[in-house]
């Protein structure tokens, strides 16, 4: 390829490399690297263009009000964080579009409006999509499946949803083989430092949600902590040849259990550092702090109305029970959630839950609406 000599390592979602092929295969004439950035600026446009689309037809197949849907797209342009995601060349805008078409095929099955063999197939499409570009999401896959199974569905419908899901999961798989040289022990590793790093995240430094590199001055003691630990665990681990991933689990295991208020304490607080928004730059700039608390109160404010208003949502959704709907919406969040819990946390892992909470803030204003119409008459 072009010259390239050496292994290819895929350590990230393998669908990424995929999605990106379409806008760089145009730009490959040009070898030029300005090119190739704006190429996939572009196509991430055109793709959160789609997505949106489809929310909203999500919508339109609820019937919605157009007041509801106005509030929806004012949130949506207050602070349109799947904008700033689209100028990076990242997996974050293919995940979005992913849940969009989840969001959209999923209301069309379950409202029951003339869904064919092709709702199916891209309902799975949609679900192989969005673990091609977040692994991390991968048991959500066996959560839906199970409840995919116990529905009351046509079981033509179930074959072609599972064949086809299975069918891309085996090509995804298949394709990491035979492209990265990754191997078990590099993935070992990964998991190992995403577990250890988690029990030090907002341990000692509970209000430093800056992402951490400890590559400059703003490097929290936690991230410097949770480096000598894992030097600690595995110099013992070598010393003693032990396992260093199951030496690690029962680590972490144990210091749960040994520290249950402080655990409490760091998931409480991972809750809202996963959801809110910190502008790195901006935080590490010498601008004043007028400005750097100012947007940030701004953009959060806008961040937690929707937050907030989606699970109002929830509990609406369950007082009319809307449990079919609802469920599969649950898992997706439940997951995300536990996931920076136990793992990483970080802001993007949770925002391929967007669409689901623009979708729920959407059903919470519409109810509103429509209450509000009723008082009047």
């Amino acid at each position: 390829m072009n010259g390239f000599q050496g292994s290819v390592r895929v350590d990230k979602g393998l669908f990424t490399l995929f999605y990106y092929i379409v806008p760089y295969s145009l730009a490959y004439v040009f070898h030029n690297d300005a090119v190739y950035y704006l190429f996939g600026v572009v196509f991430n446009s055109v793709i959160l263009c789609l997505s949106i689309h489809y929310l909203f037809k999500s919508l339109d197949l609820m019937n919605f009000s157009t007041k509801s849907k106005f509030w929806t797209v004012l949130v949506l342009n207050l602070f349109p964080i799947h904008v700033y995601y689209g100028f990076g060349i990242l997996a974050e805008t293919g995940s979005f579009f992913a849940v969009c078409l989840f969001v959209y095929f999923w209301v069309k099955i379950t409202i029951g409006k003339s869904y064919s063999f092709a709702d199916f197939i891209l309902l799975a499409f949609s679900i192989g999509m969005l673990i091609g570009f977040r692994p991390n999401l991968f048991p959500f896959v066996f959560l839906f499946l199970v409840y995919f199974l116990i529905l009351k569905l046509e079981n033509k419908y179930k074959v072609v949803f599972i064949s086809t899901l299975f069918g891309i999961l085996l090509f995804l798989t298949s394709a990491e083989g035979r492209l990265s040289a990754t191997d078990g022990d590099f993935k070992k590793e990964i998991f190992r430092k995403q577990l250890l790093w988690s029990r030090f995240e907002l341990r000692d430094e509970p209000f430093n949600w800056l992402p951490q590199h400890g590559q400059d001055e703003f490097v929290s003691s936690d991230y410097l902590n949770n480096l000598l630990k894992r030097r600690e665990l595995d110099s013992i681990c070598e010393l003693q040849k032990l396992d260093k991933t199951a030496y690690y689990i029962d680590w972490v295991a144990d210091d749960i259990l040994t520290h249950p208020l402080l655990t409490l304490r760091q998931y409480s607080l991972k809750f809202f550092q996963s959801q809110s928004f910190i502008i790195s730059p901006l935080m590490k700039s010498n601008k004043s702090n007028w400005i750097k608390y100012g947007i940030h109160f701004y953009i959060n404010s806008i961040n937690y109305v929707l937050i907030f208003s989606s699970i109002f949502g929830v509990f609406l959704l369950i007082k009319i029970r809307t449990y079919r709907l609802l469920i599969p919406f649950l898992f997706l969040w439940f997951w995300s959630l536990l996931y920076v819990f136990v793992f990483h946390s970080e802001q993007r892992y949770m925002f391929p839950m967007r669409p689901v909470l623009v979708f729920l803030f959407a059903f919470t204003i519409n109810t509103y609406c429509d209450l509000k119409s009723q008082v009047k008459e």
